[in-house]
């Protein structure tokens, strides 16, 4: 059997599966946010056990572990290099610690590669074979599969299309840097941007709210946050040729009219128009669970 843990900045998720990859078993715990790599590698632990018992009950043992971290990812020595939101993960041999702890085989990544793995083996992208996927949320996050592989990149970096810029002249993102896809196009973007043109506080989902009630402030806000993304895939199009493109995150869920239908036809301002008739733009299937099932996946791989 399989575990997948996914360590998020909120929550940490386990899931117990079979060897092909169907689940069997789901814990979710709160994460502690200020306890940093002690708190959270104690808690995995507890995961795991926990998870390794349910295994134990059904007559089977756990072979591979497979974890999909929130935060950049040294893959080949798997240390957590840190975590955006959460203090204290800095250099963390997490790998290590685990297969020491468990004595079994230990797979760790960052959340996005696992979170595409996890909608190309068991979701929207199964059965493609060149795919971009982009989970748009706080954040936005990306994988790539190229040829029927993850591109993990030189340094483990492959996929990171939120750190594109697509405004000189932007915000200023959380890697310093002004003008990025992450600043100008997530959920986070949507919300301070609605803030600023409606004059008080919203979130992104109440400007989708009041766009789907025609309020014309928060439909310019939109249409402009999805010209910014469809100019950062736009990019991702042209390096790529991708045949498939998953939306995953809190913005997966956005009505479609309101966001996938007028990104689909942005898109074609800003790739080739011999990419455009082949590409197709679909939400991400497994929603909230891709992290937990690319932990699953990472560690078939």
């Amino acid at each position: 059997m399989i575990i997948g843990i996914d360590v998020g900045n909120t929550n940490m998720t386990g899931a117990l599966a079979s060897d092909d990859g169907k689940r069997i078993a789901t814990l979710r715990r709160k994460s502690d946010r200020a306890g940093g790599a002690k708190a959270g590698v104690k808690l995995i632990s507890e995961i795991i056990a926990a998870l390794q018992k349910r295994a134990a009950n059904k007559g089977g043992s756990v072979r591979r572990i497979g974890v999909g971290f929130g935060g950049p990812v040294d893959f080949e020595r798997g240390v957590a290099l840190l975590s955006h939101q959460n203090p204290g993960w800095e250099n963390t041999p997490l790998r290590d610690l685990l297969q020491k702890r468990f004595d079994i085989s230990v797979a760790l990544d960052n959340d996005a590669n696992a979170g595409t793995l996890g909608e190309w083996r068991f979701g929207a992208g199964r059965g493609v074979n060149d795919l971009l996927y982009v989970n748009i949320g706080t954040g936005i996050g990306g994988g790539v599969i190229a040829n029927g592989a993850l591109v993990r990149g030189a340094q483990n970096l492959a996929g990171e299309i939120g750190h594109i810029i697509v405004r000189r002249d932007g915000p200023l993102c959380t890697c310093g840097k002004h003008g990025c896809l992450e600043g100008c196009a997530s959920g986070s973007a949507i919300g301070r941007r609605g803030s600023e043109a409606l004059g008080r506080k919203v979130n992104g989902r109440e400007v989708f709210a009041l766009a789907a009630k025609g309020n014309d402030t928060a439909q310019q806000v939109l249409d402009d946050v999805i010209e910014n993304l469809a100019q950062g895939l736009g990019v991702g199009i042209g390096l790529l040729n991708p045949s498939l493109i998953i939306i995953g995150g809190g913005l997966s869920e956005a009505p479609e009219k309101l966001f996938l239908t007028p990104l689909r036809r942005a898109v074609t301002r800003y790739c080739l128009a011999e990419a455009a008739p082949r590409l197709r733009i679909e939400p991400a299937q497994l929603r909230y669970d891709a992290g937990v099932m690319g932990a699953v996946a990472l560690a078939m791989e």
